[in-house]
């Protein structure tokens, strides 16, 4: 999303599969792309020849390297394998709504979570996660049942 504060950032992609910043005119590698998102920068990447947005296909190629370098993948096979059969299914829509939600969760309150290990905060890091949890385990019930009662 393009705004005063955060513009977009052009990235083109030659077919020498070479990546150009139209900012700063030199050519970046995919480990500098991974940087620019890291500081935030709302970056989009065109193939230079069709024009065609392929941002999604380089953050997923990013996404494939840090699992293949982590020592703890984020994407089990089994996940990945349930994501895979869902394509194409009514499942599809309710696994994009979930996954959009959670995230939406999870950045709503990682701001509070920093602050649990200040000397004002009256709950240890165990407990406050364990509130946490119990009250993202309400929500979701609450919303699978939303969705369970529109069907």
């Amino acid at each position: 999303m393009d705004t005063e504060d955060n513009p977009v950032r052009l990235i083109k992609k030659y077919p020498n599969r070479r990546l150009y910043d139209t900012k700063t005119s030199a050519y970046i590698t995919m480990e500098d792309v991974e940087r620019l998102i890291n500081s935030s920068e709302n970056i989009k990447i065109i193939d230079n020849k069709s024009g065609k947005d392929i941002t999604r296909g380089i953050l997923m190629q990013i996404i494939n390297e840090l699992e293949d370098k982590s020592p703890r993948q984020m994407f089990s096979n089994a996940f990945l394998t349930q994501v895979i059969k869902s394509y194409g299914t009514d499942m599809q829509n309710t696994l994009v709504m979930c996954f959009n939600k959670t995230l939406d969760l999870y950045l709503s309150q990682a701001p509070k979570a920093t602050n649990i290990n200040k000397p004002s905060s009256k709950m240890d890091p165990n407990t406050y996660f364990n509130t946490v949890a119990r009250d993202n385990i309400s929500r979701w019930q609450k919303s699978w049942d939303n969705l369970k009662s529109k069907k």
